[in-house]
């Protein structure tokens, strides 16, 4: 007996079997739970080899759904049986930086150690929901509070952290990129959450003491108030474990119009009646406000017993509606159409213009101040003046219209038959501008008779004009066709067109005494012809050179005399070859003519 109740002191307790853990969520919100990142075994490597993770992290983190989800609450439970080691509660929750203080870099949390000596860690929780205390024992699946994102957090999510008795931080995953064991009852795939099942028999115990455990539905079983069948109070939480909040309560949105009776929904079973809905025409105060179909056409907004859909034409004046009176204020108090009607102030043919704003027949709507003045012998604009500006007006009294062919019916001085006065206007209105004076320019050349114009009812003569060979001063220089082939130009009275070969020199012209002056004097295409020194022929020989017929070219001293009866060298002998009278006796050249 001795010796077994040694041995019994030597092996260790039952509790210190090793625990296998469950997913930390609450049983009825463990859906909206999803794994954001595995714990780090170096070069961001997951326990599967994959990258969900990031460097140098410990743990294994799950979301909710962001603030939403936060907000909405999402339950934290224990992941095996244990004793509260330590708390922390009360720190900032709404985290985004993840750089907050308080508790470490974990903010509010639960630690938890087992019986096999290992501890859990749940951190990141909601501010005021840590529901335990240190030294407290607790149970697989009690409630120890929610989600939050308090610390080193950037969102929403739990950091769930598993430490060995010696207080290293271990994966309570296995796989191939993991060193054994897996603390897990059931893993789950890889990217979803462990399962929710107890290791063993741990969990099994109603906690709150309200005859319902977690394996009975219990959805916080350290409430005592909340389990399956208990009243749904007002308070948000999910007191009877059916999955929603405060449903049946005013704290409950049962319409889903994101209304409740506690926000003011007025009735919670319509989703289109809630503060701030649109008020329609259906008798029902849509918005909430305690009047009904305010701002429609069936509300009479201005008390007077009429609306929109009644004909009150303004329900926000109770003075004006169907058969009220109607006085003189511009406004249409009964609501006919009809502004100010049976007075002066009524526009009674609807051209904007009463007889109190100066229409001077408000039974016409073409005649009002302002009216364009038409040609019908009637006062249009209300002015005083009749069909003023029109054709049928003399508006510059000068007894002709502009019907009449007033070219300008503003200027008295302009008319048909008015004098042409040289003012540069076409007074006459014959389409001419000081016609028949010295200042108009009547050829349209650009210069009249002022100006120089020595005929101006000839575009082609002006100053500057170009002198033609016509007989005319076509420039008004007083000189006529000078410069052309018909002028005088050296006065001798010959011009080109009479033959004058050079009408710059006086002393040459048809008829003219040659002279031995290397001209062509007289113009006959000969220069210095009929002169002894002159070469007429162009033989190389001149009279004076001793040629004895300067008119042919063939006959000069030295040519080739032949028998044409022509002394051709000039020697004072004819034909001195052949039968000719070599010795100037008389006789012919025969064989005996050798006489001297």
């Amino acid at each position: 007996m001795r010796r077994l109740l040694v041995l019994a002191l030597l092996l260790p307790p039952c509790g210190a079997l090793a625990q296998d853990y469950r997913m930390p969520c609450g049983d009825s919100d463990c859906g909206y739970f999803y794994p954001t990142s595995y714990y780090d075994h170096g070069g961001v490597q997951d326990w599967n080899c994959g990258s969900n993770s990031y460097s140098g992290h410990k743990g294994s983190d799950y979301g909710v759904g962001g603030f939403p989800g936060m907000y909405a609450g999402r339950d934290l439970v224990a992941a095996a049986d244990g004793t509260v080691l330590a708390t922390n509660d009360g720190e900032f929750d709404e985290c985004q930086t993840g750089d907050c203080s308080g508790g470490g870099g974990y903010g509010n949390y639960v630690k938890l150690e087992h019986g096999d000596g290992k501890t859990t860690i749940y951190a990141h929780m909601r501010i005021w929901t840590v529901a335990v205390s240190a030294g407290q024992t607790v149970y697989c699946g009690q409630y120890l509070g929610q989600v939050g994102s308090s610390g080193y957090s950037t969102g929403p999510h739990i950091h769930f952290e598993v430490r060995e008795s010696n207080g290293s931080q271990s994966d309570p995953f296995d796989g191939p990129c993991s060193s054994p064991p897996d603390y897990w009852t059931d893993p789950g795939a890889y990217g979803a959450i462990p399962g929710t099942a107890c290791d063993g028999g741990q969990g099994a115990v109603d906690d709150d003491g309200d005859g319902y455990t977690e394996a009975d539905g219990d959805c916080h079983d350290g409430d005592p108030n909340t389990h399956p069948g208990a009243a749904e109070i007002a308070d948000h939480i999910d007191n009877d474990c059916d999955g929603t909040v405060d449903e049946g309560t005013d704290y409950y949105d049962d319409d889903g119009d994101g209304y409740t009776e506690a926000d003011g929904d007025c009735n919670d079973g319509d989703g289109n009646t809630h503060p701030g809905a649109t008020e329609l025409a259906d008798h029902i105060d849509n918005d909430c406000d305690g009047t009904i179909d305010e701002n429609t056409d069936y509300y009479d907004d201005d008390g007077d017993g009429y609306t929109e859909a009644d004909g009150d034409c303004n329900d926000t004046d109770p003075q004006i509606h169907p058969n009220a009176p109607e006085p003189v204020d511009h406004i249409d108090n009964d609501c006919d159409g009809e502004v100010d009607e049976g007075s002066d102030y009524h526009d009674g043919d609807g051209d904007g213009y009463s007889e109190a704003d100066g229409d001077c027949d408000d039974g016409h709507a073409d005649t009002h101040p302002g009216a364009t003045e038409l040609e019908d012998h009637i006062d249009n604009d209300c002015d005083g003046h009749v069909d003023e500006d029109t054709d049928v007006s003399d508006d510059d009294q000068d007894g002709f219209t502009e019907l009449d062919g007033d070219c300008d019916d503003d200027n008295h001085n302009v008319h048909p038959g008015a004098p042409e006065i040289g003012d540069h206007v076409d007074n006459d209105c014959d389409g001419e501008v000081d016609e028949d004076l010295d200042v108009t320019d009547d050829d349209g050349d650009g210069y009249s008779e002022a100006d120089g114009d020595c005929d101006d009812a000839d575009a082609a003569i002006h100053p500057g004009a170009t002198e033609e060979p016509d007989h005319i001063d076509n420039d008004c220089d007083g000189h006529v066709d000078e410069g052309t082939q018909y002028h005088d130009d050296d006065g001798d009275g010959y011009t080109e067109t009479d033959g004058d070969c050079d009408d710059d020199n006086p002393h040459v012209y048809p008829g003219h005494t040659e002279f031995a002056d290397g001209l062509d004097n007289d113009c006959d295409g000969l220069v210095d012809e009929d002169l002894d020194d002159t070469d007429d022929d162009g033989d190389g020989y001149s009279e004076a050179d001793g040629d004895c017929d300067d008119r042919d070219p063939e006959v000069h001293p030295g040519a080739e005399e032949v028998e044409d009866g022509i002394d051709n060298d000039c020697d004072g002998r004819v034909d001195s070859l052949g039968g000719g009278d070599d010795d100037t006796t008389g006789d012919d050249d025969s064989a005996d003519d050798d006489d001297t």
